[in-house]
């Protein structure tokens, strides 16, 4: 499984409203082209079907199937089973490095500015 087949499972099986591969692009910072692609392999993999939009009758909705969701609730358990080790390697809670980690990118981005 690619990074971004990942984050899209995460991404579908967080939102509580229906997502077309436009927000689904944007909310995974990569070109809507790539994303329409990513879909298309999901769909075939039968993770994903594409409905009418409930909002919007020119746009589709991506949905989660069952098999889908459950893929995306296994990648979320080890996604947080890996942070969770890395955490003990690193000495700390995941709370505490999350913390430090925004702290860090607060810092950079302040420093971005300064340039």
């Amino acid at each position: 499984m690619t990074i971004s087949n990942a984050y899209a499972l995460l991404e579908l099986f967080d939102s509580d409203e229906p997502m077309t591969v436009s927000l689904l692009a944007e909310k995974l910072a990569i070109d809507r082209t790539n994303v329409s692609r990513l879909c298309a392999r999901m769909e075939e993999s039968g993770d994903l079907v594409r409905e009418a939009h409930p909002d919007d009758g020119r746009a589709l909705a991506l949905r989660l199937t069952t098999q889908g969701r459950k893929l995306a609730r296994s990648v979320d358990e080890s996604s947080a089973g890996h942070f969770a080790r890395l955490a003990r390697r690193l000495g700390g809670s995941t709370d505490r490095i999350i913390e430090a980690l925004g702290r860090l990118e607060r810092a950079m981005n302040l420093s971005e500015e300064d340039e």
